[in-house]
């Protein structure tokens, strides 16, 4: 054999030994590629079940879920996992049934490959998902042998793929968004609704929702009193020496800003000068438009005319001995730093717009502001606010006597203090709030 014969043999064996390689390669690509799409198949089967069981629940058993009641299932004991059969429920009964069906809809059973083990329960939290609130959940493992295309390369044998999922039903809310009117919107704020020193709160026919998660997020102490159709809060309650009525629900999930999609006013280019504090023998009578400042003192009186006042910068305030009056629908636009001060022995008689955008609304703080100023409404006057009053980052005080009616408060945080009384107003001109009633939340993990 000459060198060029032997050069040959050793390019051959190299290229067998190469193309060998490159082949077990690319099968052990395509295997883990398609054991990569089996995972996220099982998966997806398994997500698709689990929340199959909640959504059964809420249809069977909407108002609450009890083990064995309505077609709630959870196993034998309670909490004990079952696997669905091979052949997939046609005519689905009971929760555990409609997670079996899912499962086969997605080409999932109980079979020589497959595994679909279903598990639920009423307990609270769920299994893998601790610090949650449920009234039911359901689990759904799924596993699969998956059969490889190369055996060899990939070790010989089915890749062993695993999906699991929770799923729950998260409270339903006592009071329905519509049957709220006191929103406390700020998520983290100690006291985010404070009474004390004998305040009263008398909400007839709405309620009142607190989205701080605050361990003292509703604070009523000092001889106060709160009586509402419903009263929710996210974190917890601090109530001493105070009367409150009903018991307030904790716990509960945080409730969206009612007026979020409402479009906010464009100030005018320029400014009009507010100030009608200077003496004369007739009441003002400012219009609609832009001011760079509301200030209404010495004892004047300002009658307004129908519309939407924007403040742009300066204060809006009321001073002792003044009366405002405007019956014929108004919205006051609040934003750069301005705030509300109506103040000791006022007198104040405003109505909000009955149709429109603003309908319903009577002050509209800038919600783009993220740490406005505070606003007062206080010191014995004589309030009668017939729409809802917005302060969605800002803190409201309503205190020192005042005797407020108002349709709705919807604000970051509230105080009322020394003997301030507040009613829901009756006349129902609260329509911009929005009509959605939450029913209980789902979440998959």
């Amino acid at each position: 054999m000459n060198g060029n014969d032997k050069r040959s043999g050793q390019a051959l064996l190299m290229v067998t030994i190469s193309l060998s390689l490159i082949l077990g390669m690319l099968a052990l690509v395509a295997d883990l590629g398609w054991g990569y799409y089996r995972r996220e198949a099982v998966q997806t089967a398994a997500d698709a079940a689990a929340n199959a069981v909640i959504q059964a629940a809420m249809t069977l058993s909407p108002g609450s879920q009890t083990c064995g009641t309505n077609n709630v299932w959870c196993g034998t004991p309670a909490g004990t996992a079952a696997n669905c059969p091979a052949t997939a429920p046609t005519s689905p009964a009971t929760t555990f049934d409609y997670g079996c069906a899912l499962a086969g809809v997605n080409g999932f059973s109980t079979t020589g490959s497959q595994t679909v083990t279903i598990q639920a329960n009423t307990t609270s939290p769920p299994p893998n998902v601790p610090g949650t609130t449920v009234t039911y959940w359901a689990t759904v493992t799924i596993q699969e042998n998956a059969t490889t295309f190369f055996g060899a390369p990939t070790g010989g044998g089915p890749l062993s793929v695993a999906g699991v999922a929770t799923s729950g039903m998260t409270p339903s809310v006592t009071s329905p968004v519509s049957s709220t009117c006191l929103y406390i919107l700020s998520p983290t704020a100690s006291q985010a609704f404070q009474m004390a020193n004998g305040a009263s709160v008398t909400t007839s026919s709405c309620g009142i929702y607190v989205n701080s998660n605050s361990s003292t997020a509703f604070s009523v102490t000092g001889g106060a009193s709160v009586s509402a159709t419903a009263i929710d809060v996210v974190g917890g309650t601090q109530i001493s020496n105070a009367t409150v009525s009903p018991t307030p629900v904790t716990g509960v999930s945080a409730i969206a800003d009612p007026f979020a999609g409402v479009t906010e006013p464009t100030p005018a280019g320029t400014c009009q000068s507010g100030n009608f504090t200077a003496w004369q023998p007739s009441a003002y009578t400012p219009t609609a438009g832009t001011y760079c400042e509301f200030d209404l003192a010495n004892g004047m009186s300002a009658i307004l005319g129908p519309g939407t006042y924007i403040i742009n910068g300066g204060g809006f305030s009321i001073q002792g001995g003044s009366t405002l009056t405007a019956t014929g629908g108004v919205m006051f636009y609040l934003t750069g730093a301005s705030t509300v001060n109506i103040a000791n022995g006022s007198a104040v008689t405003l109505s909000a717009q009955t149709s429109g955008t603003y309908e319903g609304i009577l002050f509209f703080q800038d919600r783009t502001i993220s740490s406005p100023g505070s606003s007062t409404f206080a010191g014995g006057a004589n309030m009668n606010l017939t729409g809802s009053l917005y302060f969605p980052n800002a803190l409201l005080n309503m205190n020192n006597g005042s005797n407020t009616q108002t349709e709705a408060l919807i604000v970051g945080t509230v105080n009322f203090q020394g003997g301030q009384t507040f009613k829901q107003a009756t006349s129902g001109s609260q329509t911009g709030l929005v009509t959605t009633t939450p029913g209980a939340g789902i979440f998959i993990q």
